[in-house]
């Protein structure tokens, strides 16, 4: 019994090697195979003409396009105020930003007045004289060529007396335009930045009282590297042609307020440290397009740090690769019907942050390679796939 469990394990072990050598002899060596070399995946896409919006992308700081200090033109007591005469203060054009007491100035009038009076009694009896001495001349020298002695017929005194109405009726016209000026008004549409006036202070003439900024027109004064400039339309001084149309971005946070202007103008320099031209760009309406109303942000305010979008020259006829497939040298990846790889030189037109604008070096249907490979050469095989829309 102990020989059989000895010997069973042993046999075991025998069988399971006479197993392996007869399946080890017995099967078929593989023949060989070569696989063929396909080249690496690349993407492509095919090339078409199309017609290309040059934009141009620069950033400015808003700024009105009116600033005026309020100076009274007359002096004293200040006896009203706007209740928007503050900082902040919304009005409108032509209304009141305060009022200096005039009673003074009403006074003036009457005096001007009365002095007016004796100026015209004055002027009405110096003419009756000189009617009566001319009557008079005439009667002693009927037969006379001669013209009479201007003193003799009062023409001097006729001069200073019509001289003298004028005077008084200037002094008249001048006290009710001072009357005028004791009312304080709003010259257009505005803001107030800044004011320093208060009921019942004494304001001298030409002592600034408060500082207002237009709303109604506002102004973006963008930097801009001088060969953009080819690409828009810039008014020129005293010219009747329209400026580029311009796009104006303020991104807060995941809420973007658009608002719509025009180059309006080039400020007559460039930076002689940047090398840098300055455009201005015009907002005419300061409410947002599409804001969401009650927001503070909803209307261009000054002081507001800006991206400027300048629509320019609108190009046809040309190719519009992405940037990313440009490589150097100005050369483009070309793949042919043979699934072969040509480095193709191009002539470029525009770069832009996303793309490369080409004039020349292609032809339309010809497949762009997209992908980039690490040690391209003439005539490589690729293995091409077209890029889906919208990758």
């Amino acid at each position: 019994m102990k020989v059989k469990r000895a010997v069973l394990p042993l046999l075991v072990i025998v069988v399971a090697l006479g197993l392996t050598f007869v399946l080890v002899k017995s099967r078929k060596v593989p023949l060989p195979h070569e696989t063929p070399h396909l080249g690496p995946l690349v993407e492509m896409t095919p090339l078409v003409r199309t017609r290309h919006q040059v934009v141009v992308t620069g950033t400015g700081t808003v700024q009105p396009r009116f600033e005026v200090t309020i100076t009274p033109q007359v002096k004293g007591r200040v006896s009203e105020i706007s209740p928007r005469m503050v900082a902040g203060g919304q009005l409108r054009k032509g209304e009141l930003l305060f009022a200096i007491e005039d009673e003074d100035y009403r006074l003036a009038i009457e005096l001007a007045r009365s002095s007016l009076a004796q100026a015209e009694l004055e002027l009405l009896r110096n003419e009756n004289l000189a009617e009566v001495a001319r009557r008079e001349w005439r009667e002693l020298n009927p037969d006379s060529r001669e013209q009479p002695n201007p003193l003799v017929v009062y023409e001097p005194q006729l001069k200073s007396a019509r001289a003298q109405r004028d005077a008084a009726l200037a002094n008249v016209r001048q006290a009710e335009i001072n009357l005028q000026r004791t009312r304080v008004f709003a010259p257009f549409n505005c803001s107030v930045r800044s004011e320093q006036v208060e009921v019942g202070q004494f304001v001298n003439a030409g002592s600034p009282v408060a500082t207002v900024l237009g709303t109604d027109q506002l102004e973006i004064a963008v930097p801009l590297p001088i060969e953009e400039l080819a690409w828009l339309q810039v008014p020129r001084s005293g010219g009747v042609e329209r400026g580029s149309r311009a796009e104006v971005v303020l991104q807060a946070g995941d809420q973007a307020f658009r608002w719509r202007g025009e180059i309006t103008r080039a400020l007559g320099e460039i930076d002689p440290r940047s090398r840098m031209a300055r455009l201005v760009v015009t907002v005419a309406d300061p409410v947002a397009e599409d804001g969401p109303s009650g927001n503070l942000l909803n209307e261009l305010l000054p002081g507001m740090f800006v991206e400027v979008r300048l629509q320019g020259d609108d190009l046809a006829d040309i190719f519009a690769v992405p940037r990313s497939a440009l490589h150097d040298n100005d050369t483009l990846w070309i793949v042919d019907d043979a699934n072969r790889l040509h480095i193709r030189p191009v002539e470029i037109l525009r770069r832009e942050p996303g793309e490369v604008l080409i004039r020349a070096g292609l032809e339309p249907g010809e497949k762009l390679v997209l992908t980039s490979l690490s040690a391209a050469a003439e005539g490589m095989l690729l293995r091409p796939q077209l890029r889906e829309a919208g990758q």
